[in-house]
């Protein structure tokens, strides 16, 4: 597997993760406050680190275009 294509692997997992967090959010199915924060920040790094990964395949793919054409 080419490292790009791990990365979008691990985007569809990330995603799925955050679905899944997300409903248990949205139905009420954190056990406590801490347990809702907990849920929160996980939400958090979910996001953050899809971002940074998004964030890099736009910057190769800007790449692999710009090396195309010349």
């Amino acid at each position: 597997m080419d490292p790009l294509e791990l990365i979008e692997e691990l985007n569809k997992i990330l995603k799925n993760n955050k679905r899944t967090i997300e409903d248990v959010v949205l139905t009420g199915g954190a056990t406590d406050y801490t347990n809702y924060m907990n849920l929160i920040g996980q939400l958090a790094s979910l996001d953050f680190i899809e971002q940074e990964t998004q964030d890099f395949l736009q910057k190769r793919r800007i790449n692999v275009e710009e090396h195309k054409d010349t």
